[in-house]
């Protein structure tokens, strides 16, 4: 078994970038981080040009390692040593943002944030009253 850094061009079209993990012996090949290969038009003062731009592949999983049946891969093919090392800046920076990421409020701070505003709508409850 080998890991190694292709491009996978798949049956619905799609181009993906990814380490690959592969074992002659099972049905699929095991991708890990995957990113999107986006090809578009860029316009230079030499004219059209076309520039390339990574995405996440699978957005709001949990991991980052898919199984690809073989049988949805057409071409299987080692990435250019350029491509290789835009890949790696791309997981890392994605892997960043990742970690900074904010997270939703739990149910206990959101009942904080009902109480500070309830305070400050009907002001803070008397605590010097007698009875």
């Amino acid at each position: 078994m080998t890991q190694d850094t292709k491009i996978l061009k798949l049956s619905s079209g799609e181009e993906i970038i990814c380490n690959v993990v592969h074992n002659p012996e099972i049905p699929y090949v095991r991708v890990v981080q995957p990113m999107k290969l986006n090809a578009y038009p860029k316009a230079t003062k030499n004219g059209l040009e076309e520039a390339l731009a990574l995405q996440k592949w699978i957005h709001f999983s949990e991991t980052d390692t898919y199984d690809v049946p073989k049988s949805q891969i057409i071409v299987l093919t080692q990435a250019s040593y350029g491509l290789s090392k835009f890949y790696e800046y791309c997981v890392k920076k994605a892997t960043a943002q990742d970690e900074n990421v904010i997270l939703p409020p739990t149910t206990q701070e959101l009942k904080e944030i009902e109480d500070e505003e309830m305070w400050e709508e009907f002001g803070e409850p008397d605590t010097d009253t007698i009875h």
